[in-house]
């Protein structure tokens, strides 16, 4: 058309428009060839091809360089009608639909083939997932804004699928007897390198739920959802195995030898941060939730032979020792989680505000510390209380009463309020043995008004500053 243009429309007189005459053919002759091959049943490489050429290469680098007044007159049309390009548009959505799940499926059997071998490999199954994938949703959108959109919900439905079937399969690798006798460094790489997978498919289905139409959604949540439970899956796995490891350190805990030996936290200590090497090996998002569960989860089997009562105050002397070996114990575990960078610093203040419970002497100030432990950890209960009185050697039942009293106040004051969810829980994780002697309070004593001392308001609490901030599976409890 250049030639056209350039050479051959200047032989005829100017009133005749042989330019148009010949772009109007030329178009025509396009329109009649991709007409036929619209017809034929093209590979999905070449409809892509055709699209393409057709919505953009066209337009830009054909239309685009000659003279444009036929264009404004409308006088060319469209190559291919409305709804031809519908059809391949259609056609493209529905090949790639039945390609990319029959790959996902293939991809996801070649992987799992692997999961049980001796020999460590490393896992490029996330990757493949999301090659495979971004090859159709970078396509699309080349093509029309409107094809890369129902593009993008076909792959977030093909995904959704995908990572359901892998979440079973995760499961089944788990619960599959030959598989957890694997020796416990493979067993570990395998698991952590299952959760490796959950960020980039994360953020894949988070893209793709972008791009696709509102009712993209369900789909985005449903991936989520099985990224979610495969994570909390192998967490947990990963943490019983290092806590079955750590037991006997935690079995050695509240005993006599304890208060003048750091041996029981010292090995505890060493432990996780020997382990903690195999668990950096795992991507941010999730070494940072597993590390914070291991952190709440150590907190938790530290202070459960404590409230167990395995240590009896019977004089000051003992509770200055037990609250000061107590707070050295806080302190390396907040080191220890610190250089872990452990986000979960809420934890730091449970150990030092039972220390003090222990310590304290007058009735209102346990009170006080009881009120800011039940407002920082609202999962305690009376019993709890109940159980570190016990420990303290506080017989008093009057005394008792107006400690216990300021816990039930402010348990009543929660009315119903939801419990903390699971990673926020702490006390509720740890049953008391048996009711204390002097849990129980008189009926009335609800009614009864209490003293100033014995009721302290949350605004007269103090703002304390809180402290600075191999293996096999576990039987389940």
């Amino acid at each position: 058309m250049a030639v056209v243009r350039g050479r051959l429309t200047p032989a005829y007189p100017a009133g005749l428009g042989a330019f148009g005459v010949y772009l109007r053919g030329y178009h025509g002759a396009l329109a009649e060839w991709l007409g036929a091959s619209a017809r034929r049943r093209l590979p999905l490489a070449d409809r892509y091809a055709l699209l393409h050429w057709h919505n953009q290469v066209y337009p830009r680098e054909v239309l685009g360089l000659v003279d444009m007044v036929a264009l404004e007159n409308g006088e060319l049309g469209p190559l291919l009608s409305p709804g031809t390009l519908r059809g391949l548009e259609d056609e493209c959505v529905t090949d790639v639909k039945a390609q990319t799940r029959a790959a996902l499926l293939r991809v996801l059997q070649e992987d799992e083939e692997h999961w049980g071998d001796l020999e460590d490999r490393p896992g490029s199954l996330a990757q493949d997932v999301c090659e495979l994938l971004e090859d159709h949703t970078e396509r699309a959108p080349r093509i029309s804004q409107e094809l890369g959109e129902r593009m993008a919900h076909c792959c977030l439905g093909g995904l959704a699928e995908f990572l359901q079937s892998f979440q079973q399969r995760v499961e089944r690798f788990h619960e599959n007897l030959g598989i957890r006798e694997l020796p416990p460094d493979t067993y570990i790489s395998r698991t952590i390198a299952l959760v490796n997978c959950g960020p980039p498919l994360r953020a894949l289905a988070e893209r793709l739920a972008r791009v696709g139409p509102p009712e993209s959604e369900p789909a985005r949540e449903a991936s989520a959802s099985a990224l979610d439970r495969v994570t909390r899956l192998c967490h947990r796995v990963l943490a019983d195995l290092l806590f079955q490891e750590l037991q006997p350190h935690f079995n050695k805990l509240m005993r006599r030898k304890w208060l003048s030996s750091p041996e029981a936290l010292d090995g505890i200590v060493g432990t996780l941060g020997a382990q903690a090497l195999a668990l950096r090996r795992m991507q941010d998002e999730p070494y940072q939730a597993l590390v914070a569960e291991l952190h709440r989860r150590a907190l938790v089997e530290y202070v459960r032979p404590l409230l167990r009562g395995r240590l009896r105050c019977r004089s000051a002397r003992t509770r200055s020792r037990v609250a000061g070996r107590l707070r050295e114990d806080a302190a390396q575990l907040q080191r220890l989680f610190r250089r872990l960078e452990s986000q979960a610093s809420w934890l730091d203040a449970v150990v030092p505000h039972l220390a003090e419970v222990l310590q304290l002497e007058d009735t209102p100030s346990i009170q006080v510390e009881v009120a800011v432990l039940v407002r920082d950890y609202p999962d305690i209960r009376r019993k709890h209380v109940a159980a570190l009185l016990d420990i303290r050697g506080l017989h008093s039942s009057a005394a008792r009463q107006e400690i216990l009293a300021v816990a039930r106040d402010l348990e009543l004051s929660e009315g119903g309020a939801l419990p903390p969810p699971r990673d926020r829980a702490f006390f509720s994780d740890i049953p008391v043995p048996h009711p204390s002697f002097c849990l129980g309070l008189p009926l009335a004593l609800g009614r009864l008004p209490l003293s100033r001392l014995a009721r302290p308001s949350w605004a007269c609490l103090p703002l304390r500053p809180r402290p600075p901030s191999p293996w096999r599976p576990r039987a389940q409890r």
